[in-house]
């Protein structure tokens, strides 16, 4: 397997931007607004979203597929893994995520981070036939990946200068101590722990 490229933060937020310009020209200029990701997806990117029982405990939420051929799901009528037939370019997505509106935060940005390991990963996996999730026991390439992954989706799904935007107007209307990040979460619709992490990471609220 390939080296796993080194990127800025500051180059990962390039990408997702001109991502977001791709698909809207005007999108970052637009008020602050939750992003397409599901139409960025199958739009821009032309990759296809399946749902299903990827395993028995829910623990995987996301699958990004980058060859033809076979996965494992698991079937709840026959209390069992099964093989199933998968196309490259599919993202398989956990399907309980979309069984409960609180989960749509989660569900949002399982979307995000699978299109970041389509982005940035795609050389290490093509051809390999593997996923994202099953590169082995090395820890450190697993945070290097996975890191990259989660930024990719924070930074399209919450971009900078929106947030910032958002932010200042909201504590204009509603005062320095009020807690906005339940407010912030609702506009950009991730959850409140997404918001929180990218809040402080771009130094708005205190670690």
């Amino acid at each position: 397997m390939s080296k796993v490229l080194y990127y800025e933060t500051s180059a990962l937020e390039g990408i997702a931007q001109n991502i977001l310009i791709q698909y809207d020209p005007s999108f970052l200029r637009k008020a602050p607004q939750p992003a397409p990701v599901e139409r960025i997806i199958e739009d821009i990117f032309s990759l296809d979203i399946d749902y299903m029982r990827l395993t028995e405990a829910g623990n995987e939420l996301g699958r990004m597929i980058y060859d033809n051929g076979y996965t494992t799901r698991f079937n709840t009528e026959k209390d069992k893994y099964e093989p199933v037939k998968v196309k490259a370019g599919t993202m398989l997505i956990e399907a309980r995520l979309l069984e409960k509106p609180v989960l749509y935060g989660r569900y949002r940005f399982t979307l995000g981070h699978e299109l970041g390991h389509w982005i940035l990963h795609k050389y290490l996996y093509a051809g390999t036939h593997m996923a994202a999730a099953s590169y082995g026991t090395d820890a450190q390439l697993v945070n290097s990946i996975e890191w990259q992954a989660n930024y990719m989706a924070k930074a399209i799904l919450m971009p900078i200068g929106q947030v910032r935007r958002s932010f200042r107007q909201l504590r204009w209307e509603y005062g320095p101590d009020t807690v906005i990040i339940p407010d912030m979460a609702e506009v950009f619709a991730v959850s409140k722990q997404a918001m929180e992490i990218r809040l402080k990471e771009l130094g708005l609220l205190e670690v």
